[in-house]
């Protein structure tokens, strides 16, 4: 119908040709509802826009899900803002305490978790466990960390003490003088064995590192990626104290590290009695970042 004949026929209340019009869209829309079949397998597409005009999903929304969601034997989330008990959210009662300086309180790691984080002075604080815990041959470590040492030290690590350093330790995760993160475990033939990333991590920004064992052997993430492995793992279980921050380096890392104190900040740590995923290794970093 050309515009000529449109306008004769509605004729030229302005009003009438409003409610002839919207009539015509209704009608417009109920033929476009009514030709897709239920069942059709019909399907639509939609531009999203934004930075990188991309989508993307994760699996968990916040650490402490990721965290929890794993199924853990202890977890501290260490939020505390003041006293000395580091309380375990894994509902296994396994509390640490802060020992010597320890800032509470500052901005997390994670960017859309509650809480806040720790910082070490590099000197005479850490976190140490009030109670054993048994970390058999499959087991995971993991925390976030953040810091500019040039020292090295323990990030996280089970040993036979809770205070001072222990006379052993076992699958010590920790920093070396230039920033790389190692992995080390003691296997009954070969002695102690470590991995050790190409890469540094003392820039000042946060990193999530998990460390894991089992009969695959060992495996070290960094950011959700994998930096380091070996076909040896440990060949018992191990049976101490949950620390970080802190303890004896003695014989893990000769030439690698100058003190066994490492002054950074630490957040959401967390022991499995089990061998994580690389699938879960990249979904607990994702957890924590924009």
């Amino acid at each position: 119908m050309t515009g000529s004949r449109w306008a004769r026929w509605i004729g030229p209340d302005p009003g009438r040709r409003r409610r002839v019009l919207a009539g015509l869209v209704a009608a417009l829309l109920v033929s476009v509802l009514c030709a897709v079949v239920p069942g059709s397998g019909a399907a639509f597409t939609a531009q999203v826009t934004n930075s990188t005009d991309t989508v993307g999903t994760r699996t968990y929304f916040t650490c402490a899900g990721a965290v929890t969601g794993g199924g853990p034997a202890l977890y501290w989330a260490l939020d505390e803002t003041s006293g000395t008990t580091a309380a375990d959210s894994s509902g296994n009662s396994r509390t640490g305490t802060y020992r010597g300086t320890v800032t509470r309180g500052i901005t997390q790691a994670c960017v859309r978790d509650g809480g806040s984080a720790i910082t070490t002075d590099g000197s005479t604080g850490y976190v140490s466990a009030n109670a054993t815990l048994t970390c058999p041959v499959a087991c995971s470590e993991e925390v976030w960390f953040r810091t500019i040492s040039t020292n090295g030290g323990l990030l996280i690590g089970i040993g036979s003490a809770n205070t001072g350093g222990s006379l052993t330790l076992d699958r010590p995760v920790y920093l070396t003088n230039s920033g790389q993160v190692a992995f080390g475990v003691v296997n009954g033939v070969l002695g102690k064995v470590v991995v050790v990333s190409s890469g540094s991590y003392n820039d000042g920004n946060w990193h999530h590192v998990l460390a894991t064992s089992g009969s695959a052997g060992l495996r070290l993430y960094v950011d959700g990626v994998l930096v380091g492995s070996s076909a040896n793992g440990p060949s018992a279980s191990v049976t101490g104290y949950v620390r970080i921050s802190y303890d004896s380096l003695l014989g893990w890392s000769t030439g690698l590290l100058t003190g066994y104190f490492l002054g950074a900040s630490f957040d959401e740590a967390a022991v499995y009695t089990r061998t994580l995923t690389a699938a879960e290794a990249l979904s607990h970093y994702q957890a924590g970042i924009a």
